[in-house]
């Protein structure tokens, strides 16, 4: 079915040939891609709550210094960027800020008065920053927000891609990509979080998986693949590490059903490579790791002192968390599970099922990211991942079932049989 709308996925590249409209209709393809998700993103954007959180400084900062900017005029452009978002959506009140000053003084003295532990958190993941660089270089404090903007439309660009290469039709790829939208994800891919480039990097991570497994483009589906997960892991290092984990893990049942195999080894082993590199890199440069940021969180941001239980702390936690705030959620808005259900539905019935498996796979690394994260406040944040195969899994809803055939359509003709073997000369009748 990727085939359909002859776009390129998993076909060898070539030059554009004069009178071929192939690539006239890719692009107008592509086109109209990105112009419903700049639509989308755009009534995202400005329908929803506040498009910051406090941690929308540090990323913006970072950007800013990336981008050449002195360090006292960044952490100051940083902090108007953070409070004329925050102000539009629920204004945190004055006394809050210390000694009763205003947002803007407050925000632009933090890189003076947190703790070096916290500022290493953002520190150690620029993927962000790096990706809205070139807008701040070339529009100035306005373009971070246009940068943001841009790695949003990208998601929604991306999922359509992803859906081709799944084996959706177009129209239903351009489902997908609305759906994307109207879900948690099209909320938080339009905000100024890292959200936006994570969700990319897993969109383009799982594009590359499920053209390895459709034996399609090995070659740069697995250089897709490898590249979604190693800067999914300077994005937001607990998400690609998630999902690089999750997929070396589901490669093994994956094995036994996947209609081509060696596409499990290659999964396997480059989820394993990209693990074992960001384990030696984040060694090499004492980057914080898990137990730095269940501190952060069991401190409140270390304002108190280390807690010496942090496992044990984190299984309770995460225990109340479920049984507290998630569980009885999904029980009053039924609609949570109902359309976790359908999306997986729509995966497992129509699309083929070991290309729905890593899907599957991604959005389960939602859920351990929560558990291991167990803030009540940021739980819808932190599972936005989760909605990912359900846009896709609701959008296959729409195609035909791959469990029948499609009505209308006749039954295999059986093989004729094969003629029998002259006889020998001289032999016996």
């Amino acid at each position: 079915m990727v085939n359909n709308l002859r776009i390129g996925l998993g076909t060898p590249f070539a030059r554009p040939v004069p009178g071929d409209r192939r690539w006239l209709r890719t692009g107008l393809f592509v086109a109209a891609a990105v112009v419903l998700g700049a639509t989308l993103w755009l009534v995202r954007w400005s329908a929803g709550p506040s498009t910051a959180t406090p941690d929308t400084f540090w990323y913006a900062r970072d950007a800013f210094r990336f981008a050449g900017v002195a360090e006292p005029r960044a952490e100051l452009d940083a902090a108007r960027i953070t409070c004329s978002a925050m102000a539009h959506g629920t204004p945190r009140p004055t006394s809050r800020f210390r000694h009763g000053g205003t947002c803007l003084d407050y925000r632009s003295s933090l890189p003076q008065r947190a703790p070096q532990r916290f500022e290493d958190i953002f520190t150690s993941r620029p993927g962000y920053a790096l990706l809205t660089t070139p807008f701040v270089w070339a529009f100035g404090p306005g373009g971070f927000a246009l940068g943001t903007a841009f790695l949003g439309v990208a998601c929604g660009v991306a999922v359509v891609g992803l859906a081709l290469a799944a084996g959706l039709r177009p129209a239903q790829a351009f489902l997908a990509e609305l759906v994307f939208y109207l879900l948690p994800t099209g909320l938080w891919t339009s905000r100024m979080l890292a959200e936006a480039p994570m969700i990319l990097c897993v969109l383009l991570a799982l594009t590359g998986a499920v053209l390895l497994l459709r034996d399609t483009a090995r070659i740069r589906a697995g250089a897709l693949l490898a590249a979604g997960l190693a800067f999914c892991c300077v994005v937001k290092p607990a998400n690609g590490v998630a999902l690089s984990a999750a997929l070396l893990v589901g490669s093994v049942p994956l094995f036994f059903f996947a209609r081509w195999r060696p596409a499990c080894l290659a999964i396997a082993g480059i989820a394993g490579i990209v693990l074992v590199g960001n384990g030696f890199v984040s060694s090499l440069l004492h980057l914080p790791g898990t137990s730095a940021t269940l501190q952060d969180t069991f401190t409140r941001h270390y304002r108190h002192p280390d807690v010496p239980d942090v496992w044990p702390r984190l299984q309770d936690l995460a225990g109340e968390l479920w049984n507290d705030r998630i569980l009885p959620q999904m029980h009053d808005n039924p609609l949570i599970p109902a359309g976790y259900l359908l999306g997986a539905a729509g995966l497992f019935t129509r699309l083929r099922g070991d290309v729905a498996w890593p899907l599957l796979l991604a959005g389960l690394t939602g859920a351990v990211v929560v558990t291991m994260h167990p803030l009540g406040s940021e739980t819808d944040r932190l599972a936005t991942v989760t909605w990912v195969p359900v846009a896709l899994g609701l959008a296959a809803l729409t195609a035909p079932s791959r469990f029948r055939r499609p009505s209308g359509a006749e039954p295999p003709v059986p093989a004729a049989a094969p003629a029998p073997a002259p006889a020998k000369e001289g032999a016996a009748p």
